[in-house]
């Protein structure tokens, strides 16, 4: 999660962009220009529903792969 996209960019550019999956960056477009308290009270806290969405999702399919691989 970052609420600028530039940094999301150097992300996907970089070795890590490769394990990460598209759709689990969150990221707004427009960028708190480095000021903490609008990232954390504002446009930060907007955006926690959607990451906490992406990260129940991942750990609903890690639990759905890792039971049927226990009972195969």
């Amino acid at each position: 999660m970052d609420l600028e996209l530039g940094t999301i960019d150097r992300v996907r550019a970089s070795p890590y962009g490769q394990i990460c999956r598209p759709h689990n960056l969150v990221f707004r477009q427009s960028g708190p220009g480095n000021h903490w308290a609008k990232g954390h009270y504002t446009e930060g806290a907007e955006l926690i529903r959607s990451v906490l969405d992406v990260a129940r999702k991942e750990a609903e399919n890690f639990y759905r792969h890792e039971r049927a691989r226990a009972y195969a």
